[in-house]
């Protein structure tokens, strides 16, 4: 399969060949590729703190990929642009191969900390790459449905990842968990092989096309779409980082508590994930994005509000229904509203911010909880984001409008 040639007319045509099934992939799996990065280490964070002196350097070792991810997101797409989308996503497989690997001969704190910065611009490397791919594929409601299913990609490997490395680590010891990333790595290097293949004149020579655009007017387009992504990425990991504290307050803080908790946030982030191009040829692109924003908000605040297991199961999980939908959106019309030529740098620039989102998310937090309290922190930042969302998407429908009428006027 090419992988920049058309099939925008008939996206998916040729779905029964092997070799598609194979990019197809490739193009369903970056999301789960930097959801790994940070998922597979909790399980290991006790024994990894023991070797490279206390929890706090265990801790940064694991964080410092999602510093990576920002970086590498931002470099990303020009490199993509120079390299083509086949030898960057081959590039990038095997950095993240070797790099996710590196635990099991590296040990020093300085030198773990270093692999993982690297892994994750080698995962945002990746990250881009598909998405880039999966825009130069598809187009429409097939586009936003591959987008979804990487977005649902990512929550079941936040869900798998735990039990894989917990049985990997129960026989190889802990350095196994760095054994998944070349696993993962491997299989998805044998796809692109097989799957990707360039053709002249697309991606990978972008020169003549670039001419014709400027690039004043992509970053004006998607500077928007970058700020509302930052704020989902804020809004993404209030289960994981803020929820568990308030459970322990509940006196329902366990780890099979928590467990079971967030379990309800990613199952129902994946599954509203994989609705999304349903919901959005039912409804319309914005009001699908109000929806679930809706429902994410309503759903966090309901966290700080609600007493219980149970009730903290409902919100966690009205909290994953809005994650899904409104994750998958950014992306979507990120790519959508780009240039063709732009897609690489649009790609990196989502994934970027996205994580610098999720990046700022204690600052954001604690300053809401220093505030108004930990409970009280949880309904002001719904009605914060909500209030940001509104504006982002209202001023989006009158850029459009400008442009159309311009267009018109020619």
């Amino acid at each position: 399969m090419s992988a920049t040639s058309s099939t925008h007319s008939a996206p998916g045509a040729n779905r029964g060949d092997w070799r598609f099934r194979c990019a197809y992939a490739v193009m369903v799996a970056p999301n789960a590729a930097v959801g790994l990065t940070l998922a597979a280490m909790p399980p290991i964070l006790p024994e990894l703190a023991a070797r490279v002196g206390g929890e706090r350097a265990a801790q940064l070792i694991v964080s410092v990929a999602g510093f990576g991810m920002i970086a590498g997101g931002f470099v990303s797409g020009r490199l993509l642009e120079r390299a083509g989308i086949r030898a960057f996503t081959l590039l990038s497989l095997v950095l993240y191969g070797v790099l996710g690997t590196a635990g099991v001969y590296l040990s020093g704190a300085l030198a773990l900390g270093l692999s993982r910065f690297a892994l994750g611009i080698a995962g945002v490397f990746f990250s881009t790459s598909a998405l880039a791919l999966t825009a130069a594929t598809f187009t429409g409601e097939a586009r936003s449905r591959v987008i979804g299913l990487q977005q649902a990609a990512s929550q079941v490997v936040n869900v798998l990842a735990v039990f894989i490395v917990g049985a990997l680590v129960a026989v190889t010891g802990w350095r196994g968990a760095f054994l998944l990333y070349g696993a993962f790595a491997v299989l998805l290097l044998g796809c692109a092989l097989a799957g990707i293949r360039t053709t002249p004149g697309t991606m990978a020579e972008p020169s003549q096309a670039m001419a014709q655009e400027r690039p004043s007017g992509f970053f004006g387009t998607i500077a928007p779409v970058c700020a509302l992504t930052t704020l989902m990425g804020i809004l993404t990991v209030i289960p994981m980082a803020q929820l568990p504290f308030v459970l322990a307050r509940q006196g329902i803080g366990s780890p099979r508590q928590v467990s079971l908790v967030l379990a309800a946030n990613f199952v129902l982030a994946a599954v509203s994930a994989a609705s999304y191009a349903r919901l959005k040829a039912r409804w319309g692109k914005a009001p699908t994005f109000m929806s679930g924003l809706t429902c994410g908000v309503v759903g966090i605040a309901l966290m700080g509000i609600v007493p219980g297991l149970a009730a903290q199961c409902a919100a966690a999980a009205l909290a994953g229904l809005g994650t899904g939908i409104y994750n998958t959106y950014v992306f979507d019309h990120g790519v959508e509203i780009s240039p063709p030529v732009y897609h690489g740098r649009a790609a990196g620039l989502l994934f970027a911010f996205m994580f610098f989102g999720a990046a700022i998310n204690p600052l954001v937090a604690g300053a809401f909880e220093q505030g108004v309290g930990l409970l009280h922190s949880f309904p002001a930042m719904a009605i914060v984001a909500l209030a940001c969302g509104l504006p982002v998407i209202l001023t989006r429908r009158q850029a459009a409008a400008q442009r159309g009428a311009a267009h018109s006027g020619r």
